[in-house]
This record gives structure tokens, C-alpha cells and sequence, in this order.
């Protein structure tokens, strides 16, 4: 219904969205990465770096590969770094019709299979992004060697409880108000982008571009809109590998809720360690370097236990 509501505000303020398309259209900024095509998706991803371990990078809910600028060069120095736009964010395109997050990981896999990438992976998920990273390394627990989660979601932050529902309908509000008034920019009016405002000077006009696109608001919208399905996703996996090495790092953070989340991340195996970051809920960009500490130890590890079993 909303989609269909989105379509006739375009029509009615026909100006506004012929004037948002000209917009869109002049700040057009290509794809810093490579586009890699498979069955359902036009993914972009940025790949660098080589070595017997591959790190995927999944960032949080509305953000896109350009958010790990920090790290993805360092972690490059000593393994591939692969970091990409999930669904329709950025530059990628999906034809899925849902968007849980059974939908971003299997996408994920499809990818790194395209790109011929070779498992072990280690896998860094931020916010919402963490729940990919879990339900990946439920879904294909043979081809993860280590898993990060960075201030990382739990799903119980996302179902309809009495101590989420002022927060959940004020987030609905917030996105659905993005969905119907995308097409004819008045999110571009109000300098209401989806993402991050800045990251650096370097790439304020890929992100003023991917940010005011309709189809970012559309995938933002989406992917809450299935947040709670996700949950649901989450309490029906398979267990994660009991050795399955797991580093939490927790930020800090006002919410009491968040903070008994990060201790039940803390306890999902017997081999998960905790750290905790003395930033805010973005721990990338305020402390690069604890994450690339934190992955590089991993990457040790599993070079250690390749070793041992070569």
C-alpha cells in the first residue's frame, strides 16, 4: 500500500519529482568497486588484498561498503578484504521479493561464490549487519573460521516488546515517512539521506548519491519492515560451532536493553571473548584501529590452526 501511495504523491507533485530525477541523475557518482552479477543480484563490492583468509565486512542498517574506509586497507595489508552493498543499497541492485536477513546471507554467499572467493571467511558485522554474520555462520558453518560483532544487534532488539515499542514506531514513522516522499525529494529538501552524512571529503558526493536515490529509501524500508521476521529468522538457526572463535566488542551505549544484548552475544559460544570500546555505537570509524586489532588476532588464529592441520 505504501508503494503504491509513494507512486501517487510522484504523480501529484509531478515538478518535484521530475526535478529529484535531475538531481539524481546530475550528482551520479560510479560504483568505487566492481559489480559482480549473479542470479539475483548486481552486487558492488570492493575487494582488495590476498592471503589464505578472507575477511567480509557487513555494515549496519542503511549503511554500505564505503563505511569500512578506515579498515579495509589495513586488513588488506595482511588478507583479501571483501566489503559490499547488501540488497539495494549503494550501488547493488536485488530482484528478491523479501528482505530478511535469511535474504542478505544467502545473497552473500551467492557473491562470494561469483567472485570465486575461497572460505575460511572471517566475518565482521556492525549493528544489524551482525545478524548476517551470525545467521551466515549458522547457514555455512564449514566455511567460517571466526566471526567479529562489532556493538553488534541482537534480534530481541527488533521484536514488538513492550520496552522496543516507543522506539520501534518511532523508527516506523521515520522510515515509511522516507519511503512516500522519496521520489519527489523532499528528503533531499530536508538533507534527510539514507547513511552516513560524512565520512570524508573523499567520498561526500558518492554519498550524497547513493543516499538520496528512491531505492535506498525503498531497501531501508524494507529491510525494517522484515526486521522482526528476522528476529523470528534468528530463533529458529542451528547453533553456532561450539569452537568457533567469536570476538563481541561492545561500544558504549545509554540503553540498558543494549547492554544485557551484548552480554547474551557475549555467551553465544564457549570460545567468545568481549571487549569493550570506549566510543560510540560506531566503532569503525571512532577506533579503527581496536577492529583491526581484534581481525587481525582472528587471522592469527586460523593461520595458526591451518598450520597445525597441514
Amino acid at each position: 500500500m505504501n508503494k503504491g501511495i509513494r507512486g501517487l504523491i510522484a504523480v501529484l507533485a509531478f515538478p518535484l519529482t521530475v526535478w529529484n530525477l535531475v538531481m539524481n541523475e546530475k550528482s551520479k557518482v560510479p560504483p568505487p568497486g566492481m559489480m559482480v552479477h549473479t542470479e539475483t543480484s548486481h552486487t558492488h563490492v570492493i575487494s582488495e588484498g590476498k592471503g589464505p583468509v578472507t575477511v567480509v565486512l557487513e555494515a549496519g542498517f542503511s549503511s554500505i561498503s564505503l563505511d569500512w574506509l578506515y579498515v579495509h586497507p589495513e586488513l588488506a595489508r595482511h588478507a583479501k578484504v571483501i566489503a559490499y552493498d547488501r540488497g539495494n543499497y549503494g550501488w547493488s541492485r536485488s530482484t528478491r521479493k523479501s528482505r530478511t536477513i535469511k535474504d542478505s546471507a544467502e545473497e552473500l554467499h551467492e557473491v562470494l561464490s561469483a567472485m570465486k572467493a575461497k572460505p575460511p571467511y572471517i566475518l565482521v558485522g556492525h549493528s544489524y549487519g551482525g545478524l548476517i554474520m551470525r545467521l551466515f555462520a549458522s547457514l555455512y558453518p564449514d566455511e567460517v573460521a571466526g566471526l567479529i560483532l562489532e556493538d553488534a544487534a541482537h534480534e530481541r532488539y527488533y521484536l514488538p516488546t513492550k520496552e522496543n515499542e516507543q522506539r520501534l514506531r518511532k523508527f516506523h514513522r521515520l522510515v515509511t515517512f522516507g519511503l512516500l516522499t522519496s521520489w519527489v525529494g523532499l528528503p533531499r529538501l530536508m538533507k534527510q539521506k539514507v547513511g552516513r552524512n560524512e565520512l570524508n571529503e573523499e567520498f561526500r558526493q558518492a554519498l550524497n548519491y547513493v543516499g538520496y536515490r528512491p531505492k535506498s529509501f525503498l531497501a531501508a524500508y524494507e529491510e525494517y519492515q522484515y526486521a522482526e521476521k528476522s528476529a523470528g529468522i534468528m530463533k529458529e538457526i542451528q547453533p553456532l560451532k561450539p569452537s568457533l572463535p567469536i570476538i563481541v566488542i561492545s561500544a558504549n551505549h545509554p540503553s540498558e536493553h543494549w547492554r544485557e544484548y551484548q552480554q547474551l552475544l557475549a555467551e553465544l559460544t564457549p570460545c567468545t571473548d568481549q571487549v569493550f570500546a570506549d566510543t560510540g555505537h560506531s566503532v569503525h570509524l571512532e577506533n579503527p584501529d581496536l577492529i583491526v586489532r581484534q581481525v587481525l588476532k582472528l587471522i592469527q588464529q586460523t593461520s595458526q590452526r591451518n598450520q597445525l592441520h597441514s
